[in-house]
């Protein structure tokens, strides 16, 4: 993987290091994982959406998520290294955007108006008692639909950099005939 200086977003200074992330990812086929000391649990084929932070190095720790090559040390990590998983990237948001983890937790779950299917799941530290911080879609999951939760919003994309969308109406283009 290229180094988060090689991005052309770290280039232009707009990489923040601390900060609140929605992590998506897709599980082709239903498995049963077992999630550490938390139990055993159906995980059906679909889109998943992992909240978390990081205090420092943000990026890296999404990146982290995605890889294959990692020890397993917390719970997104039994899932994300499941046989048919994949990364489809993440939402980032810098520390400064006034919200919470599990503001931004509870933001996600309204979006895609899921349940959570591991209760306990990424709540080891959760302040506000969420009943999970992973929720999951039977539908796809754009992205930017997620960065959409914020204006100060981030899109990463495994082994692409960051990006931050523009969130703006286009204009339609004329098209002449």
């Amino acid at each position: 993987m290229s180094d988060q200086t090689d991005s052309p977003a770290a280039q232009s200074g707009k990489v923040f290091d601390r900060g609140l992330y929605v992590f998506v990812m897709r599980l082709r086929t239903p498995d049963f994982i077992q999630v550490g000391a938390l139990g055993r649990f159906h995980f059906p084929a679909g889109w998943y959406l992992y909240t978390g932070s990081a205090n420092g190095n943000l990026h890296k720790r999404v990146e982290r998520h995605w890889s294959l090559k990692k020890k397993v040390r917390w719970h997104i990590d039994y899932l994300s290294t499941a046989l048919d998983s994949e990364p489809v990237g993440a939402v980032l948001l810098p520390q400064d955007a006034g919200l919470t983890e599990c503001q931004l937790n509870t933001l996600v779950g309204q979006l895609v108006g899921g349940q959570p299917l591991a209760p306990g799941f990424g709540v080891s530290d959760c302040q506000a008692h969420c009943p999970a911080h992973l929720w999951f879609s039977l539908a796809p999951v754009s992205l930017l639909g997620v960065a959409r939760v914020h204006s100060k919003a981030a899109v990463i994309l495994p082994g692409a950099g960051m990006w931050e969308p523009q969130l703006v109406e286009l204009e339609d283009p004329e098209i002449e005939e």
